[in-house]
Formats: structure tokens, C-alpha cells, sequence
């Protein structure tokens, strides 16, 4: 991921049409799905969250983007330029837009930015992937547990040193992981009697992101052994 946002710094900010977009607010819309793809978004600070909804209504969270990501890739396809999901702003955030015309050419005539994103994609693919696994391989506590520790590292800690807040409701926490809001709620107020999370409105305070990835790894171990007891 550095090297992805070094390599875009270096080449592409800096160019003339590409526009800065500077403490945008919760809740801004940067593009909606099947919207004519025509830019690249990179984020210097805040967090994104890309959101697909079906013909019936239905709607996931498939990814919260943070620092150094960049979002809208889809702009850079020969074949279609339509974007996917919606981007949806989460936090005060800070971004550059870069059109099409000018990424695609800076592609062209730098391999560090070509190897650099090649190497996000992937890293992006195998994320899409572990989140296959987390839906139809792990119960809700552990998918919670795990994204919650995952969002904690694109938070600054807060600044008392008490943990990480996360600006994420309960709802919006379930389209993520997968769950309903019912689930999803009995779930987190079950973690904070244990002090693994504090919940507040718009926010999840994470006091210790190691200790979520612990109780995480405890609670896999334990639905292994379920597994290998019933066979």
C-alpha cells in the first residue's frame, strides 16, 4: 500500500487537472454505482465506504477504504466505465481526483506506478476474497472481531491514548460484515460487557485492536474445535 501512495504522489498529484477535495463531511457522495466511471480517487486522509445494492434493494459494504487507498479503479477498464459500488464519505476527509486520460497515461510511461498498482489490485482481490470466507466461514462475532480490528488500523489512536473510534454506526457495521442490525447489535453490546468495544452513537471505540485480534484468534480455535467435534 506505501508504495502504491508514494508512486502517486510522485506522479500523478502534481499534474494539472487533477483536482483536490478538501474536508469533505460525512455522508458526501463522490460517485453513485453505474455512474459513467471518468476518475480515480486517492485518499490522503478519512475514510470511504463503497457500498453495492442490488435490483431488490439489498445492499452490502464491501469494502472502508482509508489513507493511501485509492477507490474507483474501475475508471481505468478498457472494457466497461461504469462504477460498481457507491462511495460514500465516513469520516472529514481529504481527496484527490484524478481523471482517467491523465492515470492511464501516467500508467503508460511509469513501471513503478504500473508494478505499484498492479500490486494493490491484488492486494484488494485477496481482501474481496477473505471476505468471502469471513461471510460463509465464521459467525458473526468473529467477522465483527476481525473488521473492527482491521478498521482500527486506518484511525489514529486517540490522542489520551484510550484506543481507536471508529465512525461507523451499527448498521452500517452489519451491511459490512453481513448480518442483521438485530444480530449485529446483541453481538457488540455482548463484546463490550467483555470491554472489547464501546459503543456510542456514530462510533465504536476500540480500546485495544490487539486484544480484539486475540479474543478473534480465540473464538476461530474454538469454532475449529466445533468443527472437528461433529465430524
Amino acid at each position: 500500500m506505501t508504495s502504491l501512495a508514494s508512486a502517486v504522489r510522485s506522479s500523478l498529484l502534481s499534474a494539472s487537472d487533477v483536482s483536490r477535495l478538501t474536508s469533505l463531511r460525512r455522508s458526501t457522495s463522490l460517485f453513485a454505482q453505474g455512474q459513467a466511471a471518468d476518475a480515480v480517487y486517492f485518499i490522503d486522509d478519512g475514510l470511504v465506504k463503497l457500498t453495492r445494492t442490488n435490483e431488490h434493494g439489498g445492499h452490502i459494504i464491501l469494502s472502508i477504504c482509508g489513507p493511501g487507498h485509492l477507490i474507483g479503479e474501475e475508471a481505468l477498464s478498457s472494457d466497461t466505465h461504469e462504477y460498481y459500488s457507491e462511495a460514500e464519505v465516513l469520516s472529514l476527509s481529504n481527496l484527490y481526483r484524478i481523471p482517467r486520460e491523465s492515470f492511464t497515461q501516467a500508467l503508460a510511461g511509469n513501471s513503478e506506478l504500473s508494478n505499484a498498482l498492479v500490486s494493490y489490485l491484488l492486494h484488494r482481490k485477496l481482501s474481496l476474497a477473505m471476505k468471502v470466507e469471513l461471510l460463509c466461514l465464521h459467525d458473526v462475532e468473529y467477522r465483527i472481531l476481525h473488521y473492527l480490528a482491521e478498521l482500527s488500523a486506518l484511525v489514529k489512536p486517540l490522542e489520551d491514548g484510550e484506543g481507536y473510534q471508529v465512525p461507523i454506526t451499527q448498521l452500517e457495521l452489519a451491511d459490512l460484515i453481513g448480518a442483521t442490525r438485530e444480530t449485529t447489535s446483541t453481538t457488540l453490546n455482548q463484546l463490550e460487557r467483555r470491554g472489547l468495544v464501546k459503543l456510542s452513537r456514530r462510533l465504536l471505540t476500540i480500546p485495544s485492536p490487539v486484544t480484539l485480534r486475540n479474543a478473534a484468534a480465540g473464538k476461530s480455535e474454538q469454532e475449529n474445535g466445533a468443527v472437528a467435534r461433529s465430524l
